[in-house]
């Protein structure tokens, strides 16, 4: 836009309006330095009233920043492909890439399984699910940029800015949600890798074992996905006769397991109770369809993003809360 000589809005003219210096106006724009809530307000109003357009090129050529945000996961993609389509990671960008853009930022998705930092440049990235030791992180430390995740990071002291996934409270919500509905008897099909979900997950079931039953758990291989649940779903009826009830933290296992339960003519709900954590695709076209939760992926993705602008203020972050996740009663364990 233009002022009224006809001349581009410069970002000075922004500062003298706003009654601040440009150097206050630049790091309210790229998000580099605190800016407190009101003086913020008047640098929103004078680009308002100026029709100020950033030249965002120009702002690249001189600063070396691209203005982009990487949206990682650590999960493999036998995981999130297949009928999920990244279901999970493809709702958090959603919301993600939204409020990036009100922050005159873009997301970048790149597919699981990929190393970004070989193929293209980002100034901050967002990693759903880190692992233990995840090499993805480990990179992203190395080449010094600044990230948060979706999760906590285990086996450190010193975790990044995460969002928290409440995985203790979702497993908890799904055992008592089983034990209700008649499961006497109840295994656990989590992953072979260290995540947080998955070592929460277990600690829970664990404990609602004690003075009930002996655990039985499962660990299976995420670079297997779906083939990995229908695999140990056989084996579990053939070792443990007894389990009535099916908790599977990844929904790719879940449909694993759903389909050799039908193979073998083992009726869902009435003999076995299945319920999952991710209420997504796989989860709601299954036949039948899954018991998970409501994970609130749009705060949590909210959450995260902003959290990310707070590191990249200077702002010294640690975790947040996240919202608290919701049962979705279904088929698979119910009668309905």
């Amino acid at each position: 836009m233009t002022t009224q000589d006809n001349k581009r809005t410069r970002l000075i003219d922004v500062a003298r309006h706003a009654g601040v210096s440009p150097g206050t106006v630049s790091n309210a724009l790229n998000q580099t330095r605190f800016v407190d809530p009101e003086t913020r307000q008047r640098i929103d109003d004078a680009i308002q009233a100026l029709n100020y357009t950033p030249n965002i090129r120009a702002r690249q050529l001189r600063t070396g920043r691209t203005n982009t945000i990487a949206l990682l996961s650590s999960l493999p993609l036998s995981i999130a492909s297949g009928a999920s389509k990244l279901g999970f990671m493809m709702e958090i960008a959603l919301t993600a890439s939204i409020m990036a853009l009100e922050n005159r930022h873009a997301l970048i998705l790149v597919p699981p399984g990929k190393n970004p930092l070989d193929t293209v440049t980002f100034d901050a990235a967002i990693l759903l699910e880190p692992s233990e030791n995840d090499p993805q992180l480990r990179a992203l430390q190395n080449a010094g940029i600044p990230c948060v995740t979706i999760g906590r990071t285990p086996g450190t002291n010193k975790p990044v800015p995460w969002v928290e996934l409440h995985s203790e409270v979702t497993a908890n919500l799904l055992l008592r949600h089983l034990q209700k509905e008649g499961c006497g008897h109840c295994a656990l099909f989590v992953s072979n890798r260290q995540r947080t979900s998955s070592l929460e997950t277990e600690a829970a079931y664990r404990l609602w074992c004690n003075g009930r039953q002996t655990p039985v758990i499962y660990y299976l291989d995420e670079e297997k996905g779906e083939a990995a649940g229908y695999h140990a779903a056989r084996q579990l009826l053939l070792e443990a006769p007894q389990v009535n009830g099916l908790l599977v933290l990844v929904d790719t296992f879940a449909s694993g397991a759903v389909r050799a339960f039908h193979e073998t003519g083992t009726k869902i709900p009435q003999q076995m109770r299945v319920a999952t954590r991710y209420d997504g695709i796989r989860a709601r076209e299954s036949k039948p369809p899954l018991t998970a939760v409501n994970m609130h992926l749009d705060e949590v993705a909210r959450q995260a993003t902003m959290l990310l602008f707070d590191v990249l203020a200077g702002r010294p972050m640690a975790g947040c809360d996240g919202p608290i996740p919701e049962l979705v009663v279904r088929a698979s364990s119910k009668i309905l």
